[in-house]
């Protein structure tokens, strides 16, 4: 059974900074659990998140499943160290989309799983409730 949540936030910035913070390493290092991203951001290539977090080596991979550069992306991830096995129903999806409204950004991040698994869904979102806001810092300050 597939879940979907939605994350919403406004910056004040203009969408080049918004979108290089979701992209360059430099920036997500910052607000993503001190992760650095890894991908050629293209349809089909891989992305992968590496970092370590208070010391909890992270390492997450996918596929980048969607690229519309400054409007959306979509990848596929997946964390081989929560002892899931690595079939597709095991991914999650985030989608970032951005869309300007009135000289600021409008930052979507949407999550979808695929096991039908509430207590992981509501993981992921405790996740993304400590990272939005200190993106939304990052980006404003770029």
């Amino acid at each position: 059974m597939k879940l979907k949540t939605f994350k919403n936030i406004e910056i004040e910035t203009e969408i080049k900074k918004v979108w290089n913070v979701l992209t360059l390493s430099k920036y997500t290092k910052e607000y993503m659990f001190n992760c650095t991203v890894e991908s050629e951001w293209k349809k089909g290539s891989p992305i992968t998140w590496q970092g370590n977090y208070q010391g909890y080596e992270a390492f997450q991979k996918g596929i980048v499943l969607e690229f519309i550069p400054y409007s959306k992306i979509k990848y596929s991830t997946f964390d081989p160290n929560f002892g899931l096995e690595d079939i597709p129903d095991n991914y999650i999806h985030v989608t970032y989309e951005l869309v300007e409204k009135n000289d600021k950004i409008q930052l979507t991040i949407t999550n979808e799983t695929f096991d039908g698994n509430k207590e992981r869904m509501n993981h992921i979102n405790q996740g993304w409730e400590m990272v939005i806001q200190k993106l939304k810092e990052v980006a404003e300050k770029s």
